[in-house]
């Protein structure tokens, strides 16, 4: 009994020293128990309404600017994507011109066509340049969501109906924006009478 009398003691003796090792280092960390149970300051409770009331001018004062800047910079984007598309336009109106001074009886008909029509298609590059789509759909399906139906058109083909038959005036769009509807004309599948 003595040996084991002596192992209890020297493990007694151990959980002793372990203890009094953990209750030291808890003492010393700042996260102790009685530290936590200490009373908390109390702040006054003007003094954090002011604290608040403050935080909150700043952040609305920062969100003002930051809307005005971004109003600025959205205009200023805008003058500058109109100018440069302006600028384009600008070279189309001198051929234009040019095509305009011909004197009349230094030209003819065709060269005055041809000229025209080459002014026609440099403005249609330069609108496509700028995103412009023109809305062409003859053969296509009538989409009132596109399309403006200005006439039906009979037809005994039931696969034809619905179908653009003519394209009366083009339209026009940029990216999935309708700028002119196209008008069009449409058949219409009616059943022949007997």
């Amino acid at each position: 009994m003595d040996s084991q009398d002596k192992t209890l003691s020297e493990d007694e003796a151990a959980v002793d020293l372990e203890n009094s090792e953990t209750s030291d280092v808890e003492e010393d960390t700042p996260g102790h128990i009685d530290a936590v149970a200490a009373p908390v300051e109390q702040l006054d409770p003007e003094a954090e309404l002011e604290v608040v009331r403050d935080r909150h001018l700043r952040l609305a004062a920062e969100f003002d600017n930051f809307r005005r800047r971004t109003r600025r910079e959205l205009l200023e984007a805008g003058e500058i994507a109109r100018a440069d598309l302006l600028s384009d336009l600008l070279e189309v109106m001198d051929d234009l011109e040019r095509v305009a001074a011909t004197p009349c009886e230094n030209t003819t008909t065709d060269a005055l066509h041809q000229g025209t029509e080459l002014v026609a298609r440099k403005l249609a590059k330069t609108l496509a340049d700028a995103g412009m789509e023109a809305v062409n759909p003859l053969g296509e399906r009538f989409d009132p969501n596109v399309h403006e139906a200005i006439l039906l058109a009979p037809t005994s083909d039931p696969a034809q109906d619905e179908i653009v038959s003519q394209v009366i005036r083009i339209g026009y769009q940029i990216g999935d924006r309708l700028l002119r509807p196209a008008q069009v004309g449409v058949f219409r599948h009616e059943e022949e009478s007997a």
